[in-house]
C-alpha cells in the first residue's frame, strides 16, 4: 500500500523526512499499537483471586484474503464496500467476525461484523468446510459489514488486541474485566511483529459472539492462524481450566488502556 504525504513548501528537508518516518511507522504498525515484550510480562498474582471460575475455551483470528469472487461485501445501509469474496472466504470472514482484504491495488482494508441482514449474500452451506456443521451456518451468508483499522474492532469502544482480547458472555464474565489462566501462562507466542514472547497469563474481557455463552471464551490470535495454547484452546466443553477474575486495578487499567481506541 503507498502512503502520500503532503506536506507545505516551508516546512524544512530535514522535519519532511521525520515526518515521512513517523508517519511510515504509523502504517506498519497494526493498530498502531505494536507490542513488546513488556506487553505480556505481567508478575503471577501473589496470591490466587478468590472468585474462580471453570472455563473452557475456543479460538478465533483475522482471516486474510484477497478480494475476489462475486459475492459483496456491504454495510448496515446495504452500501457496497467494493470488496468481494468467494463462499468459503466471505463464510469464513463471517464465522471470525473479522477479515482483512487486500484489493487489486494491493490496498488493505479491515471489516469487521456488524449485523445480520435479512437478505441472503451466499448459502455457506456451499463451502464444504461448513457443509454439515453444527453451527448457525445459514446466519453467516447474511452478513453485513463495517470498515475498522488494527486488527479489528471488539464491543464498546475496545479494539481486539491479538492474544489478550477474549470473547466473553457478559453474564459470566463482564466486559472490562482481566481473568488471569494459570494454564497460558509461560506458552510461547509469536506476535504480528514477529516477536516471540512469554505470554503472562492475562486476558482482557472485550468481545463477544453468539456462540459465546457462559464459561465459553473465544481467543483471539490475530493474524495467528494456528493454536499456541493447546492446553487452554481444546474447543471442547468438557476440557476446562481453571481462570481468576483479577482484582489488581493496575493490571486492569493498563490492559484496558491498551484496548481503548
Amino acid at each position: 500500500m503507498t502512503t502520500r504525504i503532503i506536506t507545505k513548501p516551508e516546512i524544512p528537508g530535514k522535519m519532511k523526512t521525520l515526518l515521512l518516518i513517523t508517519v511510515s511507522l504509523v502504517f506498519l504498525i497494526p493498530g498502531m499499537n505494536a507490542q513488546s515484550q513488556s506487553d505480556f510480562s505481567y508478575a503471577a498474582p501473589a496470591q490466587l483471586p478468590e472468585k474462580k471460575l471453570i472455563i473452557w475455551a475456543t479460538q478465533y483470528y483475522v482471516h486474510e484474503f484477497t478480494s475476489n469472487g462475486t459475492i459483496p461485501f456491504v454495510d448496515k445501509n446495504n452500501q457496497l464496500l467494493g470488496l468481494y469474496g468467494d463462499t468459503c472466504d466471505f463464510c469464513m470472514a463471517a464465522l471470525e467476525g473479522t477479515a482483512s482484504i487486500t484489493d487489486s491495488s494491493g490496498n488493505v482494508f479491515v471489516v469487521n461484523f456488524a449485523d445480520t441482514g435479512d437478505s441472503v449474500f451466499v448459502d455457506c452451506r456451499k463451502c464444504q468446510k461448513y457443509a454439515s456443521s453444527k453451527l448457525s451456518v445459514e446466519s453467516w451468508g447474511k452478513t453485513r459489514w463495517a470498515v475498522s483499522s488494527g486488527f479489528g474492532d471488539g464491543v464498546k469502544n475496545y479494539r481486539l488486541v491479538p492474544f489478550r482480547t477474549i470473547a466473553v458472555d457478559q453474564k459470566t464474565i463482564p466486559y472490562g474485566s482481566v481473568i488471569y489462566i494459570p494454564a497460558a501462562r509461560g506458552v510461547t507466542i509469536e506476535l504480528p511483529n514477529g516477536e516471540k514472547v512469554t505470554h503472562d497469563g492475562y486476558f482482557f474481557a472485550g468481545d463477544t459472539g453468539g456462540a459465546i455463552k457462559q464459561n465459553h471464551i473465544d481467543v483471539f490470535t490475530g493474524v495467528y492462524t494456528g493454536n499456541p495454547f493447546s492446553v487452554l484452546v481444546t474447543s471442547n466443553a468438557k476440557k476446562t481450566v481453571e481462570a481468576y477474575l483479577v482484582e489488581d486495578m493496575s493490571v486492569i487499567g493498563e490492559l484496558g488502556r491498551v484496548h481503548v481506541k
